[in-house]
């Protein structure tokens, strides 16, 4: 073989023995790199770089949080220092009564030492002759619930009306005599008349009462009515006694002559003058 031949074969030789010499010597400062690399980083990131990715180990404070969006536990309430309620007030019940059979309302003011006037206002009657049984009546005063006493000769009874005075006898400022006879009424300053006019009282079946009373209320207008017949807006109207009033009429004309279911029917003129000229208490004598 020739020097040159020789020549050309060797240069390719050497070449290929030098690449795989650098070959080596990569591999080698690789795994040297590797080595080296492992040896710098901690176990635990180690394995968290190979194994996948786990979940994170809760805290305490976050494990008390996720228990805390699991289940509130309740507040624990302090016992506070209970107040007393104050004691209510007791307020005696109103005295009341249930109307009996036979019974007035003049009765029943006289059996609980009332006058007429309060027990009508204490009830808003304005016609206190419409009284009916098992009806309930309000007694001013207070107290305890009457019970309905029982008839018998314990019963109270109505104080008797005084009996009518002769007109000459009578010593008031201002008052009033009915002549049932003479079908007139007369007002009186002291002795002497002021005003008289022809009226109408009770039939012999429904009398007007005899006596000596006084006036316990005035109502311009009031509903009247009884056995028989119902009135409304009667006018001037003064009871004197019980359901018994002196007032004017409208129904009839014939006055100087028995008419009334009791009251004392006057012309609505003159029932207006003596409504005007009469107060609360002015006395009222009727006789025959």
């Amino acid at each position: 073989m020739s020097e040159r031949t020789q020549h050309n074969l060797s240069a390719p030789l050497a070449l290929l023995t030098m690449l795989l010499i650098v070959a080596v010597a990569v591999y080698l400062l690789a795994t040297l790199a590797g080595w080296a690399f492992s040896l710098s980083v901690p176990p635990a990131l180690a394995v968290a770089q190979d194994a996948p990715p786990a979940a994170p180990t809760p805290t305490p404070a976050a494990v008390t949080g996720s228990l805390s969006l699991l289940a509130t536990p309740e507040p624990t309430a302090t016992p506070a220092m209970a107040t007393p309620s104050p004691t209510p007030t007791s307020t005696p019940a109103p005295l009341s009564y249930t109307v009996q059979e036979g019974d007035t309302l003049g009765s029943i003011a006289q059996a609980h030492a009332v006058s007429v006037e309060d027990l009508a206002a204490a009830n808003s009657l304005t016609n206190p002759n419409l009284l009916y049984v098992g009806q309930t009546l309000i007694v001013p005063g207070g107290g305890p619930v009457a019970t309905p006493p029982s008839p018998g000769p314990d019963l109270a009874q109505p104080t008797p009306i005084p009996s009518p005075a002769l007109p000459s006898t009578v010593n008031e400022e201002r008052w009033i005599d009915v002549d049932l006879t003479q079908q007139s009424l007369m007002a009186y300053e002291g002795h002497t008349p002021v005003h008289t006019t022809l009226v109408s009282t009770g039939l012999p079946n429904t009398p007007t009462p005899v006596g000596q009373f006084r006036i316990w209320i005035k109502l311009r207008y009031d509903d009247m009515s009884g056995p028989g017949y119902y009135i409304e807006d009667v006018p001037y109207v003064m009871y004197f006694y019980e359901g018994y009033g002196l007032h004017g009429v409208t129904w009839h004309g014939n006055f100087g002559h028995p008419m009334s279911h009791g009251c004392v029917n006057l012309p609505t003129s003159e029932a207006e003058w003596l409504y005007n000229w009469a107060d609360v208490g002015t006395l009222v004598n009727v006789h025959n």
